[in-house]
């Protein structure tokens, strides 16, 4: 019981704090976003729904913080394995709103892209690990391709639902993790890849206009698009196309969010929002509420706090001397800050529309959940750094005897 309360002096209540401000604002933004809006797409009881997912997703934070981190190491296969299983099971359940993402029972649903992220982050931080942990570390490219599976097998099944922005995601946990984990030239050849992919959608977007429109035509023909995902990339490539109908969404997002100027138009006032002007404004596009709202000024906050949260996520990755927690806690810093940014930058025109919820903001059981779960994991690997500290320092001990 001692060695327990000790473990809790470490618990990082300023990310209890933060979280608890982003419910705050999720619960405003959410009743801004639908008192108004008489949508047959809100779900029945949307706002009881949403504090009841925030109790039970504090209820997961602390389960998750209470849990050992270190017994998710010994099922990482299993818990990739169900979840790929999961993916799959998709297919046989009824699409909701053109995608196989959900599996539902009635009024219960479950969407296994989630869990899977979680269990790609547990998969990645124990090969890592063990890799750091041998006594000649083998880093050598020839040595990393069970990632390809690894990470492939799950983008895949999340694509064909098609789920692209929760694909993407998967995709941003591994680049974050394995910049952490490469060595010199994987390294190099890592970012390399990095910046020529930046370079290139900053050259789609300005230079050549014209031959990505054409190239995403051709994407979509061939069917390896969906069509509203070519509508998408296209209206991010020239916010002028097609404004009143494949670009509606986001052009009236972002117009929200012009109008919110400094300080808002002020909680419930906000013209589009609060006249349901905005498609799915209470998932994909919430940030528009709060800037039209509460202007730049709250939306700024909003961005701090993010930033807050992964700055004490971060925190506890280089304070650990376990290799395992700190690669889980980089892989779930991954994680949100990709989603936060993808989010937040389709509103403004940043970066194409893939339908990515923001974190702890939007709408939503599952992602919710598991986002706070997955905090709770690093709160656990934070709480067990003293334990990891002076178990390292015993085997250090240990082997400079024998």
């Amino acid at each position: 019981m001692e060695s327990v309360r000790r473990e809790w002096k470490y618990f990082d209540i300023t990310v209890v704090v933060v979280l608890a401000l982003l419910a705050v604002y999720a619960c405003l933004a959410i009743h801004a976003a639908t008192a108004g809006n008489h949508s047959a797409n809100i779900p029945s009881h949307v706002m009881s729904k949403q504090i009841a997912y925030e109790v039970l997703g504090f209820v997961a934070l602390f389960a998750g913080a209470l849990m050992d981190y270190r017994w998710l190491r010994k099922v990482h296969w299993w818990l990739w394995g169900i979840s790929c299983v999961l993916l799959v099971a998709v297919f046989g359940f009824p699409a909701t709103m053109g995608a196989h993402s959900w599996i539902s029972f009635h009024s219960f649903s479950f969407q296994p892209s989630e869990l899977a992220k979680v269990a790609i982050v547990v998969w990645l931080a124990k090969y890592m690990a063990d890799v750091e942990e041998a006594e000649v570390p083998d880093y050598r490219l020839r040595k990393q391709w069970i990632f390809l599976p690894i990470v492939l097998v799950p983008f895949a099944l999340t694509f064909k639902e098609p789920a692209l922005g929760q694909a993407l995601v998967m995709i941003a946990i591994f680049l974050t993790m394995y910049s952490v984990f490469a060595r010199r030239g994987p390294y190099a050849v890592l970012m390399l890849f990095v910046l020529g992919v930046i370079a290139l959608g900053v050259l789609a977007t300005t230079v050549f206009t014209k031959q990505t429109l054409a190239f995403v035509d051709v994407l979509m023909k061939h069917h390896i698009l969906k069509g509203y995902q070519a509508y998408r990339i296209l209206t991010w490539v020239d916010p002028n196309f097609s404004q009143d109908k494949y670009g509606y969404n986001i052009h009236m997002a972002q117009t929200a969010i012009g109008s919110g100027e400094l300080f808002g138009e002020g909680y419930g006032k906000g013209v589009l929002t609060s006249g349901g002007w905005v498609p799915n404004q209470w998932t994909d596009y919430i940030f528009s509420a709060i800037g039209e709202e509460f202007g730049f000024v709250g939306s700024a906050i909003l961005v701090l706090l993010f930033l807050i949260l992964c700055h004490r996520l971060i925190r506890i990755a280089q304070t650990t001397t376990d290799p395992f927690g700190m690669y889980i806690a980089v892989g779930i810093v991954g994680m949100f800050a990709f989603q936060v940014f993808e989010n937040i930058g389709a509103d403004m025109y940043m970066s194409p529309s893939t339908g990515i919820t923001l974190p702890f903001i939007s709408y939503g059981g599952t992602s919710l959940l598991v986002n706070y779960f997955a905090v709770g994991i690093v709160l656990s690997v934070g709480l067990r750094r003293r334990r990891a500290r002076l178990q390292a320092q015993f085997e250090t001990s240990k082997g400079r005897l024998a």
